[in-house]
């Protein structure tokens, strides 16, 4: 067998390790052999490495031998070629780069106060402008705190009324007795006999106990007046607290509003129940403006902005300017803390309107660049412990040659010493350069998304039984769960057993003050007296109070009374009903039906992974089970991505919503019976368009 060709490799003048000569050899051996070649001593294999000469022995042996047994001699094996490149002068950036999706400029709101939530004024997809509602708070408690408060008022207001009423009966006492012992104790004065008279020590004597009667006369009536003026202050002053009151739960029900303070769209919403209680400050729904477009990608701290040289996005293949929105570090800790991911805001520069809302984008920062600087394949620069270096290329020979870096990007990396312009580097590189050339074209890149969605209705309201008072049955119900009903629709009967005997004691009460007004008024036209007078309209307008309190108290026990009918407030679908039979007796406020619009329906499908985003397009098929039913629309997702989000609204849920026409026309598909209301039928396959 022929002497095996070897590379002769340096290392400035040494030989390279012995474990990576090894190496080296081992490759060439397992390489293969190939046609024989004719060879000086001193020849070049085709590697174009220099390779030892053949000794003259072999020369000899191989001019012996025979045609047939002639031993075919070895080249040099394939794939040892030695690549390189030129240093040459090259701009150079070190760049980062930040994925994100374009989402509109969105406002969270969220009740400042820990309340139960009501219900949704706007829904996803819905456009509102500066005032309009989009959502309120519960209404019922504060009505019934209100009602207690009446109530509070109304026995207080009796009791008052009584209290003067016996308070004036015993002054007017007291005012008869002082008069009775002020007047005998005046006629005794009248009665005296000179101070010199034998008879005046015994005057003296007698008169004593009438003037002692006269002042404790006057004390016992001026102390029955205090009593009276103090009472009559506290409940002024009581009854005015509890009238404020009143007024402030009013304002509280009309503050429990929240609308929106900009003009757009609803994007978000956390999908809360009528009476779920809703901790201060936690997101609800979420407005987004669409003409204020931002870019929401991973966090990107104000330190490495600060540092760029330049900033900008690429979206659509296409470069638009953007601007960084600060976080401060509390901020940061606080959202961290909160929300778990944190998301960074850039605000888009986009005059021609080009961008559109759920693009990709991808947020560009170029942290350093240098320009017509010497640079090398990064590949082609390794580091050992004594720092980095490269192979150059020397007359089919690798030399260890140590270089002083600089910046780099993904492809090449600043030479700041060690080597000039022009200087082969060995590099191996994975591609070889050639002289095809193509067009670039615009096209589309996606992703494939399909799963399973189901019906949804994000905003349900109860009716419940109205009557507070008194005993209620369920006459009849007359819906099924998911009917479709018309507004005033008749949905269910209660009968309502009154209370006549609380009835009955109430209306002798309002009897018996007007029958004290009128007494009162008679004593008016009798006395001249300012202080007594005063008195008297003070009873006249306690009694009226009094008056007006009962007669709410019979208005609440009449209001329900006989047969109640409970209708529908708006066209749509019962989504819930009680469980009651006719003839069962029902609770203050006990839920009776539950309706939703029916143009408020959404396909909800799961997409923990954010692939959709808003204004995104979606095929959504009706099925039935397992099997397609075919009927299919458009529909359009109406939610935010959730990386425009607060964590509170990071539900892993996206809402499609398809016109109701056609959801109608899908659901109904089939010819299939109706008895149930064509909503039951719910499942949608969905399939990412655009």
């Amino acid at each position: 067998m022929s002497i095996l060709k070897y590379m002769n490799i340096r290392e400035s003048g040494r030989r390279l390790p012995a474990r990576l000569t090894a190496v080296l050899l081992c490759a060439l051996i397992t390489a293969g052999c190939g046609a024989a070649a004719t060879e000086d001593a001193a020849g070049t294999g085709a590697s174009g490495q220099k390779t030892a000469g053949k000794s003259a022995d072999t020369s000899a042996q191989t001019s012996e031998a025979s045609a047939d047994e002639a031993e075919p001699e070895l080249v040099d094996p394939v794939g040892t070629v030695l690549r390189y490149e030129n240093v040459s002068f090259r701009d150079i950036s070190r760049v980062t780069s930040w994925q994100g999706v374009v989402c509109p400029e969105t406002t969270e709101y969220a009740y400042e106060s820990q309340r139960p939530f009501g219900n949704y004024g706007a829904l996803p997809g819905d456009s509102v402008s500066v005032g309009d509602l989009l959502f309120y708070g519960e209404a019922d408690s504060s009505a019934d705190e209100i009602e207690e408060i009446e109530d509070e008022n109304a026995s207080m207001l009796e009791e008052h009324t009584a209290y003067c009423a016996d308070m004036t009966a015993d002054i007017a006492k007291a005012k008869k007795e002082e008069f009775e012992a002020a007047q005998d104790y005046q006629d005794m004065c009248a009665d005296a006999p000179d101070e010199d008279s034998p008879w005046y020590a015994g005057w003296a004597k007698a008169v004593m106990p009438a003037e002692r009667q006269a002042k404790q006369t006057k004390a016992a009536r001026e102390k029955l007046e205090q009593a009276l003026k103090e009472n009559r202050e506290q409940f002024d002053l009581k009854y005015a607290y509890n009238e404020k009151r009143i007024a402030r739960l009013e304002a509280e029900k009309q503050s429990s509003n929240v609308n929106s303070t900009v003009d757009g769209f609803v994007v978000a919403s956390a999908f809360h129940l009528p009476g779920d209680e809703v901790p201060e400050g936690t997101s609800i729904v979420a407005v987004g403006d669409p003409t204020k477009k931002v870019i929401m990608c991973e966090y990107v701290s104000k330190n490495i902005v600060n540092k760029a040289v330049d900033l900008y996005a690429i979206i659509d293949g296409e470069r638009f300017e953007v601007q960084y929105e600060l976080m401060e570090p509390d901020e940061y800790r606080r959202k961290k803390q909160k929300d778990g991911d944190v998301y960074t805001k850039f605000h888009i520069a986009d005059p021609g309107d080009k961008v559109k809302l759920g693009e990709y984008a991808v947020v560009v920062i170029v942290e350093e660049m240098k320009t017509n600087v010497l640079c090398v394949p990064r590949g082609a620069v390794s580091k050992d412990e004594r720092g980095s270096y490269v192979y150059m290329y020397d007359n089919g020979e690798s030399v260890y040659t140590p270089v002083q870096t600089g910046i780099f990007d993904t492809g090449f990396i600043e030479i700041t010493s060690g080597l000039k312009e022009g200087d082969p580097v060995v590099y191996d590189a994975p591609y070889t350069v050639g002289t095809k050339t193509i067009t670039l074209e615009r096209g589309e890149v996606g992703t494939n998304f399909s799963t399973d969605g189901y019906l949804f209705y994000p905003s349900a309201e109860w009716l419940t039984n109205p009557a507070k008072n008194g005993t209620c049955y369920l006459n009849e119900l007359l819906v099924n769960r998911y009917e479709l009903v018309e507004e005033g629709q008749l949905l269910a009967r209660l009968e309502v057993v009154a209370d006549d005997i609380e009835i009955a004691r109430i209306k002798r009460k309002i009897d018996r003050q007007n029958a004290r007004i009128a007494d009162l008024n008679a004593k008016k036209k009798e006395t001249y007296n300012k202080d007594e007078l005063e008195s008297l309209d003070r009873s006249i307008r306690d009694r009226n109070r009094a008056i007006a309190s009962l007669n709410k108290q019979l208005e609440k026990l009449t209001r329900y009374s006989g047969m109640v009918d409970i209708v529908s407030p708006v066209k749509g679908i019962i989504t819930d009903i009680t469980y009651r039979k006719a003839g069962e007796l029902l609770n203050t406020k006990e839920r009776l039906v539950q309706i939703s619009r029916d143009d408020s329906s959404y396909v909800i499908v799961e997409d923990k992974g954010a692939m959709l985003s808003y204004g995104d397009v979606a095929e959504v098929v009706a099925k039935n089970g397992s099997a397609t039913r075919g009927e299919s629309a458009e529909g359009r997702v109406v939610s935010l991505n959730s990386w425009g989000l607060s964590g509170a609204m990071r539900l892993g849920y996206t809402l499609v919503k398809v016109p109701q026409e056609d959801m109608i026309r899908m659901t109904e598909a089939g010819g299939a019976s109706n008895d149930n209301g064509y909503w039951s039928r719910s499942r949608f396959g969905v399939s990412l368009i655009s």
